[in-house]
This record gives structure tokens, sequence and C-alpha cells, in this order.
């Protein structure tokens, strides 16, 4: 999370000179990315990879920008990187400038802890080309632990073979057919959830959110019951609430 912060905070120093960066929609759609970043974000500028630009010729709609991959602690496997928004005002003048954390997986974040250094968690992170396909999570843990259910709920990695309960409420496919739809690169939002009383030791639960913008019987809230102790990967339980967007 110290990265994050960092970033923050560098912003928030910024702001005041940033804010004068008076941008036009045409510069918004051409200007190099290197750039428009160092224009718009000062000196956090030179940490972007990527953006999105606005969609249409004339009007300056709101820039993210996507950050290097960076190692965000013990979690081998995962890299974070900030989304970081700039909105403006009528006059093209910066007026907003936010920072979200995602994460996403890099390597192989079933390593078992020993077996693995930061420097080569540093360079899995350092050679991520893009970061637009990672996910929000509240922390670099939950990250992981999240990346192993999805894992598992979808029958992929080394705890793959295990049942677990399931229900849905709402416009639900049949079967478990919205268990698909359970992606990291679909996640729009997240976060930790009250555990059950259980037998499971140190249980660990997330409510995870797909399709938030999605027209059709979205969004889907996947809440996922389990633990993670001691590295083992167990799925109890999964209720999903799925909604319905018509526009």
């Amino acid at each position: 999370m110290a990265h994050s912060k960092l970033l923050f905070l560098t912003v928030a120093v910024l702001l005041p000179s940033i804010c004068v960066a008076r941008t036009t929609a045409e510069q918004a759609r051409t200007m190099p990315m290197e750039q428009l970043a160092q224009k718009l974000l000062g000196e956090s500028g030179a940490v972007m990879i990527d953006l999105d630009r606005p969609r249409f010729e004339g009007i300056l709609e709101p820039i993210r920008f996507y950050s290097h991959a960076t190692v965000t602690g013990s979690q081998f496997g995962t890299c974070g990187a900030d989304w970081v928004t700039v909105e403006f005002d009528e006059k093209g003048n910066v007026e907003t400038v936010s920072a979200q954390r995602h994460y996403g997986v890099a390597g192989d974040i079933y390593r078992a802890p020993g077996k693995w250094s930061y420097d080569e968690s540093g360079e899995i992170c350092a050679s991520v080309k893009s970061t637009r396909n990672y996910f929000p999570a509240p922390d670099p843990q939950s990250a992981l632990e999240i990346a192993w259910y999805v894992d598992a709920i979808s029958a992929k990695g080394p705890f793959a073979k295990q049942s677990f309960g399931y229900s849905c409420a709402g416009w639900c496919a049949k079967d478990r057919g919205d268990l698909k739809w359970l992606k990291l690169d679909q996640i729009t939002s997240t976060r930790t959830i009250d555990c059950p009383k259980s037998s499971l030791e140190l249980s660990a639960c997330f409510e995870v959110v797909v399709g938030e913008n999605k027209v059709g019987p979205f969004p889907k809230i996947f809440r996922i019951y389990g633990t993670t102790y001691m590295n083992k990967v167990v799925v109890s339980n999964v209720v999903v609430d799925v909604g319905s967007t018509l526009e």
C-alpha cells in the first residue's frame, strides 16, 4: 500500500499546480501519453504506462491513466497498480484527480513461502505490460485471497477439486451458470464481509461485484465464504444476487 499512498500524496501536493494545466479536447485525444501524463499529473505522470482518452471529438471527457505494476508486499505472483482519473471543468482546467489501487496476477500465486525472493517478485511485476485488466481489492492480501477463490470456484489451480454450497436470487442463470462471469478482469468492486460461524479456522469472506455498468442481468454480486488458513484454500459457500439493468 505504500506506493498507492505515495501516489495519492504526490498528486495532492501537485494538485494546486496541475489544476491550472488547461487542456483541450484535441490535446486529450492526440497528445503523446507521456506528455499528457506529465501535463496533468506532474511528477506522478512518470509512472503511467497507458490511458483511456476521450471517446468523442470535441468533448473533453475524464481521462484515466494506468500506472506501472509494482510489488505490494509478500503476496508473490500478484502486483499492484494505480488507476488515476482526471476530471475537468467546463474550461478544461483539472477539477479533480482521484486514484484507486488495483491488483493483478502476474506469476505463480501458489508459490510456497520461502520459495521466492523479493527480487524475483520485482522482476515479475516490472515485466507487466498493461494493468488495464487489474481488479480492485481492499488490500494486497485480500487481492491474493480473492484470486485464490476465483481459481477454486472456476475449477482451476491446486484447489479446484472441491464442492461448495451455492444459492442464487434475482435474474439467475440455470444451474450455476452465473459463476462463469466470476473472472478477475470482470470485477468492478470488492469488499470484505462478515463470515458466519463455522468450523473453518480463520475464515476469509468477500463480496465481489461483476458488471456494475453492463446492461442485462447485471450487476452480479458474489458473496464468497471460505478460508485460506495456512495457504490452503477452501470455498464453503457462494451466494449470488443477480440484478437487472435495462439501460
